[in-house]
């Protein structure tokens, strides 16, 4: 609030006049420059910009070089903001010129900045001025332009692109892969022929080790715009592959997952089976969907593997295609079998997604065992093939000292609905141990409803500190979504909250107002 407040002052300070007696003098302004400087951001340049017309050479130059520092941020999808930003900027378009007086790389972003003006003729000539500045920071400014709805300036912005496509400008359409993508989805004219020129630039024979270097670049984003405008090499260049094979991003070996389709059929079988091993179930599910027949023809012990690998998306995908080509037919017996071979996690969890209840005490036997995920797995397949058995064990588990099992367990009983859960949960509010309460308010907050607000009242009414400050936090979420509750409470668990708000009344926790609203609420509907 402070900052804002602050900024509305040098505003109104930058748009008054210079005043040779009174306030304020260039002075005032060159410090209420100074002083915004460190906040600056795009809403400040209206403000900012008309003082580079001034004939104080400290106050414009000063004004210009926040104006650059300004834009020098500007980022990725950043960019879609900026006209909305500083179209309504006052430029006087007959001493645009001046603009040029400033060193290259202010000046660019001045121009740049003309560039993005409500008006045509300004816009026109913004550009006129900058193409003759070697700066390659002037690019995102031109790709901005190529869209325009006024006809010259499209043109001219086209005409000044081209004249860019030299060696010395490849970084900065690199670092501005954002705009160049913008390119094929824009609807007022079509340029995806200009994006193809573009490309076809970046990926120039002489460009090629500069181009390659980018797929180390930090921002993945990049790196994949990189790997793209390199899919047509793979096929004679082994190190591309090898990138994206060691490159930690998974959407990276999603792109390599496509890119691959072209390839000789020993060297695309050669990088399948290394993605079916992959640590990520997104890219193994996305080789499965895609080489389907090559995968249940030269992979099929990878397949059967998969069957039972430790994500529910790559056994589903592995079962249907096992299923389709019947190479396993009764699934809940391979996992039996399996589980007496080698009981992995998604072994266990597989049998409980195709099994019966008869499976419960196979998967049972597993859930006190030693390694977590061993235990984690069981208690997942219990749940699976009998809610009415593994309940008592799911409710036990919020308990465990395992994160995952707790939160599994929290999961489940949430999503349960089942008046057992309900009534436990309840009796748990009443333990010592904070952290079980948490996880008991979580849970009946879960359910909804009236018993909700029972529990929260009552955590209210009788608890203290981390759980009385969640209680509180449930409540205002409660009375939100009250509105949607369309059935009364019982005439007990009635009773039980009037009596509840009376003792949370005489707590005085609780603000007034928000005690007014619900009070009103239950007595309109109780």
């Amino acid at each position: 609030m402070t900052e804002r407040i602050d900024k509305c002052s040098v505003h109104y300070v930058l748009m008054q006049p210079v005043k040779l007696l009174g306030y304020p003098k260039v002075k005032d302004k060159i410090d209420a420059l100074n002083s915004i400087r460190p906040y600056a951001d795009l809403k400040d340049i209206e403000y900012i910009y008309p003082l580079v017309f001034e004939k104080d050479v400290e106050l414009d130059s000063t004004a210009a070089q926040i104006i650059s520092e300004i834009m020098e941020r500007v980022r990725g999808k950043q960019w879609n903001m900026v006209y909305d930003r500083v179209k309504y900027t006052k430029i006087n378009i007959d001493r645009m010129s001046i603009l040029l007086n400033f060193n290259p790389e202010v000046s660019v972003h001045l121009l740049g900045v003309a560039s993005l003006n409500y008006s045509g003729y300004i816009r026109e000539k913004a550009l006129k001025l900058s193409s003759g500045l070697p700066d390659s920071r002037i690019i995102p400014y031109i790709l901005l332009r190529l869209s325009d709805w006024v006809l010259p300036v499209r043109n001219l912005a086209l005409h000044i692109l081209k004249s860019k496509f030299t060696a010395e400008n490849f970084d900065a359409f690199i670092d501005n892969f954002y705009l160049i993508d913008k390119l094929q989805n824009v609807s007022r004219v079509d340029l995806k022929s200009v994006r193809q020129e573009i490309v076809d630039y970046l990926g120039d024979d002489t460009l090629l080790d500069k181009l390659k270097s980018k797929l180390k670049h930090p921002n993945v984003k990049l790196r994949l715009f990189c790997y793209r405008l390199l899919e047509d090499r793979i096929a004679v260049d082994d190190d591309i592959i090898n990138f994206a094979l060691k490159d930690k991003p998974f959407e990276v070996r999603i792109w390599l997952v496509n890119a691959i389709k072209n390839l000789d059929e020993a060297r695309r079988d050669n990088v399948i089976g290394k993605l079916l091993q992959d640590k990520s179930a997104k890219v193994k599910t996305a080789v499965l969907r895609n080489y389907e027949n090559v995968v249940c023809l030269k992979f099929k012990e990878m397949l059967v593997r998969l069957v039972a690998d430790d994500n529910a998306a790559v056994r589903d995908e592995a079962r249907f295609i096992c299923k389709k080509h019947s190479i396993i037919k009764d699934f809940p017996e391979f996992y039996r079998q399996q589980i007496f071979i080698n009981p992995v996690p998604g072994v266990l969890i597989g049998l409980g997604e195709t099994g019966n209840k008869k499976d419960y005490d196979i998967v049972y036997s597993f859930f006190d065992h030693e390694d977590p995920k061993i235990k984690l797995a069981a208690m997942i397949a219990m749940w699976y093939l009998s809610k009415d058995d593994a309940v008592g064990h799911v409710i036990g588990s919020i308990e465990s000292g395992i994160p995952k099992v707790r939160k599994i367990a929290k999961k489940f009983l949430i999503s349960s609905k089942m008046p057992l859960v309900l009534f436990e949960m309840k009796n748990r509010l009443k333990d010592d141990n904070v952290d079980i309460k948490l996880v008991a308010l979580e849970i009946i907050c879960g359910y909804g409803g009236w018993h909700a607000l029972e529990s929260i009242l009552f955590v209210i009414a009788n608890g203290d500190g981390i759980v009385l400050d969640k209680a509180k936090e449930l409540l205002n979420k409660w009375l939100i979504k009250a509105t949607n509750i369309y059935s009364n409470p019982d005439e007990a668990t009635g009773k039980r909250i009037i009596s509840l708000c009376d003792d949370v009344k005489l707590k005085s926790v609780i603000h007034d107002d928000a005690l007014k609203e619900l009070r009103f609420f239950i007595e309109a509907r109780i």
